[in-house]
């Protein structure tokens, strides 16, 4: 099993926003760059035209036929485990349908965490400027709900469109999507363009100017190299997200103890609503899937028919994810 960890882009956003037109931006400085990029398109439809117009040399895979927040959300995860393994990119970018709800992506990711190494990193969200404000005009609707949902997931916004706007509507609208999430970083474009490179999250920013001509790269964007110095020091530790919408992906270094881990989860804060994992105690030869949801916890003794990772997944708000690391730490003892 390939042992590199795999970063995870999630690009959302409602239909017509600019998703596709981004993304086709992403994949041509990854060319530029030497980066290796691999694709997962969704579609509600049981065609997806976006994905006809992709370079047939980039690894691609296609959840059609429905959302993947929904019915196709196992499709979702083994999709990305075998680009992870077939293909073994540099990194993994998922356009979902205009539809769906980036928590619910996020979960899909994090299963597939579980059997090959992926660590989802940033949720970019592309908000159409025109639009969003038509829908503050309202107040109200499903559409209106759904682009909030996905506005206050995103760990990125990118405001496109904005020369549809006067400076007054675009200052309310940026004074919206700020009051619903205020932990994100806005950018404002038009016809999705930017640097690529800002979407990418802090740790793998270093890793991008890896490959990077360095002449073409800010020197504040590409300072000295710490990549290595991190991996180093927590090579089973991967967590990116900013602190409203956390996602913490631990690699277990060898077997735990059972019921040191079963007090570890009782104790989780409030913060942390979802977690998973397959876990080896140290009291057993078995392997065990656990689930935990709003405090409640199941264990499930699995024997995997391949290999598995034994790794934890917490999804939240809010908590610290350094006292997190801490505790996971003092778990992990060498087999």
């Amino acid at each position: 099993m390939n042992a590199t960890v795999i970063p995870v882009y999630v690009l959302t956003g409602f239909l017509g926003s600019g998703k596709t037109t981004l993304l086709n931006r992403i994949l041509e400085e990854a060319k530029a760059r030497g980066i290796k990029p691999a694709i997962l398109l969704n579609e509600v439809g049981d065609v997806n035209v976006e994905g006809q117009l992709i370079e047939k040399d980039i690894p691609m895979s296609e959840v059609l036929g429905g959302c993947i927040c929904c019915t196709s959300r196992g499709d979702l995860g083994l999709e990305l485990v075998q680009l992870a393994q077939e293909h073994q990119p540099d990194v993994i970018w998922i356009e979902s349908t205009g539809v769906a709800q980036p928590l619910e992506i996020m979960d899909g990711v994090t299963e597939a965490s579980l059997y090959a190494k992926l660590e989802l990193k940033n949720v970019v969200t592309v908000v159409d400027a025109r639009h969003l404000l038509d829908r503050l005009r309202i107040g109200s609707g499903k559409t209106f709900k759904l682009m909030k949902e996905q506005i206050q997931a995103a760990n990125l916004l990118v405001l496109n469109k904005i020369d549809l706007v006067s400076e007054e509507d675009l200052s309310e609208v940026h004074d919206s999507i700020t009051d619903w999430n205020p932990y994100a970083e806005v950018v404002k474009t038009v016809r999705s363009e930017l640097d690529p490179a800002i979407l990418y999250a802090e740790h793998d920013k270093l890793n991008y100017c890896e490959h990077s001509d360095k002449d073409h790269v800010h020197d504040e964007f590409c300072g000295h190299d710490h990549t290595h110095e991190h991996e180093h020091e927590h090579p089973h530790v991967h967590h990116s997200l900013h602190d409203h919408v956390n996602v913490v992906t631990y690699y277990f270094k060898g077997n735990v103890d059972s019921n040191a881990f079963e007090a570890f989860l009782k104790q989780l804060p409030d913060e942390i609503y979802r977690a998973k994992g397959i876990v080896a105690f140290q009291d057993t030869v078995s392997l065990f899937l656990f689930q935990y949801a709003y405090r409640e916890i199941d264990f499930l003794r699995i024997t995997p028919q391949k290999s598995v990772n034994h790794v934890a997944v917490f999804i939240g708000e809010g908590f610290s994810q350094s006292e997190l690391i801490s505790q996971l730490e003092q778990l992990d003892v060498l087999a």
